[in-house]
């Protein structure tokens, strides 16, 4: 099957736009932020992003609270993620594209490869935000393109971010390339303490029992945790449905995200089941609190920000040990063999 592209259809009435090859199906919500709601990889029918079982998505407010309409899927961040204060403006609770409708147009139709441009001007930064997504024949990667640029007369202390959250269960791995992991003082982590680094990826509990942070848990374990891998020796992150052996992985600049971060509830908030990926420009969730510690980036006027990701899904792994920055993944397998 080549590729093709299909502006033609809705959801819940939000218009929709579908990439599709023989290998994925994408579905991308331009009204709703450029959400990436689904991504299918079609020879095994397995739905690789998370949605909430209680939640449809729906237009919002621009003002509105993120974690009482997380519908789940993909979005991007910016330039803030807790609401605050920067310069004198107030910003909205994780920053102001995810409410936004953005404009797009079909970049290219196939049969090879397609491409959707999308963008749209944020309202109080004054920033013109794109991306570029691309589906080529028989891969099950998609190639994104983003470009931000400060058309204010000010510096813009900021973040970016991608927040990709993730279905798993309690058989799910998460592998990165991280050196230091610090746990942010939220929910109930599985190690019982907040405010503390470890060295990725064991961190030893409140009891002294060494814990494998890779592993995900079922929801049974009523956990939550948010973390900030601080050192990234590559840039890449990945789940593996270990059971399934099925997989998905994202590559980038390591210069352009340094850090990632990771949220999880397995079970421990609202009930929910999800880790989110989300490499990142900083931390911590303070743009103002990043900016004295020399943590968060400025965009100056007239110097955009540009960054390069692949997503990638694999099969046939139980983990993985690399990922090059073109997506391919190098794969791990119980008996302790690499494969490719």
């Amino acid at each position: 099957m080549t590729v093709r592209v299909d502006t033609d259809w809705t959801y819940r009435d939000l218009r929709t736009v579908i990439l599709e090859n023989d290998r994925l199906k994408v579905v991308i919500m331009p009204e709703l932020g450029a959400k990436i709601w689904q991504i299918t990889y079609k020879p095994r029918g397995k739905d690789l992003l998370w949605q909430h079982p209680r939640l449809k998505p729906r237009p919002l407010p621009f003002h509105a609270v993120y974690d009482d309409q997380f519908f789940g899927g993909w979005d991007e961040l910016f330039p803030n993620d807790m609401p605050e204060t920067i310069g004198e403006e107030a910003y909205p609770d994780h920053g102001e594209l995810w409410t936004l409708p953005w404009q797009f147009a079909v970049w290219q139709t196939g049969p090879q490869e397609a491409s959707v441009r999308l963008w749209t001007e944020t309202p109080i930064s004054n920033c013109r935000v794109e991306k570029t997504i691309t589906l080529r024949a028989g891969e099950a990667k998609l190639r994104f393109r983003h470009f931000i640029a400060n058309n204010g007369r000010e510096d813009l202390p900021y973040l970016w971010k991608l927040h990709a959250a993730m279905a798993v269960d309690g058989d799910a791995r998460i592998d990165l390339p991280a050196e230091n992991v610090y746990v942010e003082e939220f929910g109930k982590p599985r190690i019982g303490q907040t405010g503390v680094t470890y060295r990725w990826p064991y961190a030893t509990d409140e009891e002294g029992v060494r814990r494998d942070m890779r592993k995900a848990l079922p929801d049974s374990a009523g956990v939550g945790e948010f973390q900030y891998a601080i050192g990234m020796k590559e840039g890449w992150c990945a789940i593996t449905h270990a059971k399934e052996k099925i997989g998905f992985a994202l590559a980038y600049d390591k210069r352009r995200l340094p850090h990632c971060w990771l949220f999880a509830s397995y079970g421990g908030w609202r009930g929910l089941n999800t880790v989110v990926l989300e490499p990142c420009t900083g931390y911590p969730a303070g743009v103002n609190d990043g900016v004295r510690q020399g943590t968060h980036a400025v965009l100056k006027p007239g110097v955009p920000f540009e960054c390069e990701i692949v997503a990638a899904v694999f099969e046939g792994l139980d983990g993985v040990s690399s990922v090059d920055r073109e997506g391919n993944v190098a794969g791990i397998k119980q008996e302790g063999k690499r494969t490719r």
